[in-house]
């Protein structure tokens, strides 16, 4: 019965779409897109002290910052005077119930003005242990939300005024404007996260996602009934779903939703072209396509509490988008004397990187012993922990540095020094073996060095940070590799910061997949095998 009963529907909505065909209106619209907004109310710095200054001595976002950033950033796209806006995930610091009330009321300026805001969760924000305030030299815990209460508080901001909601995750379809519709989806995994305090052995904030079958399903479904009502769309979702760098599937796993390739070869097979994401906190955008000429366009926007603070405007006229990025670049914030918001912004990642390094070395130190070859530990003595941070600190502070300040701007292969800063990193990351090999096997370090620089994983560190500097996802001397997809990778590098792009009514292609195993432990990859029989 609900066969038929769906059949019946389709029916009905092809003929309504001959009607709609013949009325339809170009779309005109302005669109803003923010991301990563991580908000941190007020409330929850009781003291400043010890427990806080080690937070953000680890970290890259400006949190104490976020409220004046996300109140300058809603002046910014109000004068802008766009129509909708785009937040895909990530509105608060870690779910807190009060920062996500926090950020319901900030964005309420926007919405008084007609505009239509959107959001959707990132894994930062809902079911979160480490929702905390910060006491002095302590933390406690504070009330968090369900994925139920997100939907409650952002009723005004989407949730309220859907086309269509899918029951097995916070995704959902809204029609903003007359004939373009924004496919939301959730990916989170936040019914994963523990709780010692409900009797878990730990607490643990998943940071990967994945989309669930029966969310799949959904979406298709809704694809299909866009195409049959001739209506234009566009996706956000929190997780990349396309390598935005060679071998980030392995280096940066959870900024990747599981099973991406196979994401990918869906979106394209049911007609989705364009989707914006957050999580990584760059800026940038990566393209697929398949061999029928389908596409899909990742438009990744970095965080406004993390240098360079940038958000997109989006300008849409019928089949045609222009993309252009722009900052915040002023805060009603105590600046240091004389001290632009830019350049402050840019001293918390240097200090944050540079905090993270060295406390990553010293929480694994124990472990390292672990990894060396059953054979060579006879032979090799890893330096203490001080000793092992300053080598490594010696070698991959700045160019390491310069390599992620640019990847967060965007347009890394545009720099003037681009050329200079690759070849740098490249050479200090030979050093850095060299010399790490010298302080772990004493007068084996010849040999050690030669057996070390050959190892695949090193391979793949290079041609990641290759990458990374011309702003390809697969650089040539990694192209041919099985792991990279094949040809559905593009090689040539998109401008990540202003763009334009042609999207119009989707149209879905038949494919089916074959499951193929690589190298990566850690996950699985597929690789699409497309029918020759494109469906109208």
């Amino acid at each position: 019965m609900k066969r038929v009963a769906y059949f019946l529907f389709l029916a009905s909505s092809l003929f309504l779409s001959s009607l709609n065909f013949m009325t339809a209106q170009t779309i005109k619209t302005k669109i803003g897109v923010i991301s990563d907004l991580h908000y941190t109310h007020p409330s929850l710095i009781v003291e400043k002290g010890a427990a806080l200054e080690n937070y953000l001595s680890n970290d890259r976002k400006l949190l104490v910052e976020s409220e004046a950033i996300l109140k300058e950033t809603v002046a910014n796209l109000l004068e802008e005077n766009v129509n909708i806006v785009l937040i895909p995930g990530d509105l608060t610091k870690d779910g807190e119930k009060v920062s996500h009330r926090g950020v319901a009321h900030l964005l309420k300026p926007l919405r008084e003005k007609g505009i239509k805001i959107l959001v959707i969760p990132g894994n930062h924000d809902i079911n979160n242990p480490e929702a905390v305030r910060f006491h002095g030299d302590s933390t406690q815990q504070v009330e968090t939300i369900s994925d139920e209460e997100f939907g409650e508080i952002y009723t005004d901001y989407g949730y309220g005024n859907t086309i269509s909601r899918d029951k097995h995750s916070l995704s959902y379809v809204s029609e903003p404007v007359d004939g373009l519709r924004i496919l939301c989806l959730d990916a989170c995994k936040y019914d994963q996260n523990t709780f010692v305090s409900l009797g878990d052995s730990h607490d643990e904030c998943i940071t990967g996602g994945a989309l669930k079958p029966e969310t799949v399903e959904w979406l298709r479904t809704e694809m299909q009934v866009a195409r049959i009502l001739g209506k234009q769309v566009l996706g956000m979702i929190h997780h990349n779903v396309i390598e935005h760098f060679a071998y980030q599937s392995v280096f940066a796993t959870p900024y990747l939703v599981d099973d991406f390739t196979k994401v990918q070869q869906y979106f394209m097979e049911y007609g989705l072209n364009i989707i914006f994401t957050g999580h990584f906190h760059s800026s940038d955008i990566a393209r697929v396509s398949n061999p029928y000429g389908q596409s899909l366009h990742e438009i990744e926007t970095g965080s406004i509490v993390t240098y360079p603070c940038p958000y997109r405007i989006i300008d849409i006229n019928g089949e045609n988008m222009a993309i252009e990025t722009k900052y915040i670049e002023h805060i009603d914030y105590p600046l240091p004397e004389g001290m632009d918001f830019q350049t402050y912004a840019a001293q918390q990642i240097e200090r944050g990187f540079n905090e993270m390094l060295r406390g990553f070395i010293h929480e694994y130190y124990p472990t390292f012993h672990a990894y060396v070859p059953r054979w060579a530990r006879s032979f090799v003595t890893i330096p203490h922990a001080e000793e092992l941070t300053d080598i490594v600190m010696s070698h991959l502070s700045p160019s390491a540095l310069n390599m992620l300040l640019a990847h967060y701007r965007g347009n890394e292969n545009l720099l003037d020094r681009t050329s200079i800063n690759k070849q740098e990193l490249l050479q200090n990351l030979d050093d850095l073996i060299d010399d790490l090999a010298e302080a772990t096997t004493g007068k084996m370090s010849a040999l050690t060095k030669s057996v070390v620089h050959k190892l695949p994983i090193i391979k793949k560190v290079k041609a990641s940070a290759i990458s990374i500097w011309e702003n390809v996802a697969t650089p040539e001397s990694v192209a041919a590799n099985e792991y990279t997809g094949g040809k559905s990778q593009e090689q040539l590098a998109i401008n990540d910061l202003k763009l334009q792009l042609r999207f119009s009514v989707p149209s879905e292609y038949e494919s089916h997949y074959t499951h193929i195993h690589i190298q990566s432990k850690r996950q699985e990859h597929y690789a699409p095998q497309l029918s020759e029989n494109k469906k109208n």
